[in-house]
């Protein structure tokens, strides 16, 4: 009798997901050449490849951003990782990968908006500030590391002792790093900016390690290929993961039938109603099912017949993580160790009228109609279209249950466009899609989570990277697929992002 192929599930199909997906078929099919014995990977997704923030971000990659933080070593071994993959298949053409120069901007005395409309904006509180959903942290001079690739992997590096208690600010203002590689640059450098309201113009980035991809289309090439080496790919939402032999602890009371205990205390049944005898129904049904498999875990979907047995578990659904928090399985995991929520950040894509060069700003603007600055980010894509997101809410929210469901503020939306008119004239450009917004999956202590559920016997997690999943997001595919597949991740040190770090 042949042995049962052991079956992988990965809940969510943004970049995390999909680049989990990717990394663990091509490790199976060069460990499992036989078909017939090689497990089995499923990609679970409620809605798109990439439908929330994995498909509406910039898809800017920095190599040095992240110096002197924990997750120094993921970027610059993810950077490089994004190198590898866009020289193997052709990333230039199929995504948009390319090196790009970065710049810093702070604009000043942008003008305030009409009387009739100041008089309908408020004068908002620090917890309602509009930030950006980008943050550049100043490298350490002193800290440096290189990521050595062989086949996707290299000796792991043990970064530098930190304080546990540190929490790293995930969404500010932009701090432009003091360091030597930044020069003031003359504002014609960037000669699509406006040079009149321009007052100080910096390069924060040079080809060598600033780069850019079209983050959906860089998550759908690599579930291609994925499902290529045969990864299958099923759309439902899950409703809960059960344990196979799991029961939840009884409370038994004995009663003496000579207690002199008053009446009030013993509890009196009360007849069922209708709904609850067909509750009991559903969950017979249920338990049948799971006690008829041999695997540890029965993932239960929201749709009839596809409930799926599974040995190994990863979520990876960005915003939606804390959904685990209700799964059966999951128990052990506490909302202290995933405190990730969606921070809303809005975007427009557009097509100037003429060509911008690779050019990524990231701009600064003083003197609103608001306290403090507005910032945006812009990004020129190759294909010729401009991708501008800001106008970040700072406090961040539980997104809805539905990713396509709209929550976008017309009032956002709209002041960012006034934003890239008053930046730039030569962004004079035709709108493609307008009135967008995203929510990016931040952890409360700045650090992602990519760690095995300690207690578990094959539950993982991986979330929580803020507004670098996109850069980070193959390499935490990579870690992940080696634990999966050999117990063990050898290219990376996933200290810093276990689970049970903070609590």
């Amino acid at each position: 009798m042949s042995k049962q192929r052991e079956t992988i599930v990965i809940i969510g199909a943004g970049v995390v997901g999909v680049s989990i997906a990717y990394f663990t078929m091509k490790r199976l099919v060069s460990e499992h050449p036989d078909v017939e014995t090689r497990p089995r990977v499923i990609l679970l997704e409620q809605c798109e490849p990439g439908c929330s923030a994995s498909g509406k971000s910039g898809g800017f990659l920095a190599r040095h951003w992240s110096d002197g933080t924990d997750t120094e070593q993921l970027a610059r071994f993810s950077y490089d990782l994004h190198a590898k993959l866009a020289e193997e298949h052709d990333g230039a053409s199929r995504w948009g990968y390319r090196p790009v120069d970065t710049f810093s901007a702070e604009v000043d005395r942008i003008p305030v908006a009409p009387a009739k409309q100041r008089k309908k904006t408020h004068q908002r509180t620090d917890s309602e500030s509009m930030v950006t959903s980008i943050e550049v942290i100043a490298p350490q001079t002193h800290r440096t590391s290189s990521v050595t690739m062989q086949e996707y992997s290299s000796s792991a590096e043990t970064p530098g002792v930190q304080d546990e208690n540190m929490q790293t600010s995930t969404h500010a203002s932009i701090s432009v790093p003091e360091i030597q590689a930044v020069k003031v640059v003359p504002p014609e450098t960037v000669p699509w900016l406006r040079t009149d309201v321009v007052t100080n113009l910096r390069q924060v980035g040079i080809t060598a390690n600033t780069a850019q991809v079209d983050p959906l289309k860089l998550t759908r090439v690599l579930l291609a290929e994925a499902k290529g080496m045969g990864l299958e790919t099923v759309r439902a939402k899950v409703i809960d993961v059960a344990e196979t032999g799991y029961r939840p602890p009884l409370i038994e009371l004995s009663i003496d039938r000579h207690s002199t205990k008053p009446l009030d205390v013993l509890q009196i049944e009360t007849p069922k109603t209708t709904s609850q005898i067909m509750m009991e129904m559903d969950d017979l049904k249920c338990n049948t099912k799971i006690s008829q498999t041999k695997k540890p875990y029965v993932v239960l979907l929201d749709q009839e017949g596809l409930d799926l047995p599974a040995d190994k578990i990863v979520v990876a659904c960005g915003a939606w993580v804390t959904s685990c928090l209700r799964w059966e399985a999951f128990r052990d995991v506490s909302a202290s160790q995933i405190p990730i929520q969606g921070l809303r950040v809005h975007y427009l894509l557009a097509k100037p009228k003429t060509e911008i060069p690779a050019q990524a700003v990231f701009a600064e603007i003083n003197g609103t109609v608001y306290n403090g600055e507005d910032a945006i980010e812009i990004y020129p894509r190759p294909d010729g279209s401009v991708f501008v997101c800001g106008e970040a809410l700072d406090d961040p929210e539980m997104p809805p249950h539905n990713p396509f469901e709209p929550v976008y503020s017309k009032r956002a939306t709209s002041r960012l466009k006034q934003i890239v008119n008053d930046v730039s004239t030569a962004l004079s450009f035709d709108v493609i899609q307008y009135g967008l917004a995203c929510h990016l999956p931040v952890h409360a202590k700045g650090i992602p989570v990519i760690s095995k559920v300690p207690t578990s016997k094959g539950l993982y997690i991986a979330a929580g990277h803020g507004c670098w999943g996109i850069l980070n997001g193959p390499a935490t595919g990579l870690a992940i697929s080696e634990l999966l597949v050999d117990g063990k991740c050898t290219s990376l040190d996933l200290e810093n992002f276990r689970l049970d770090r903070w609590y």
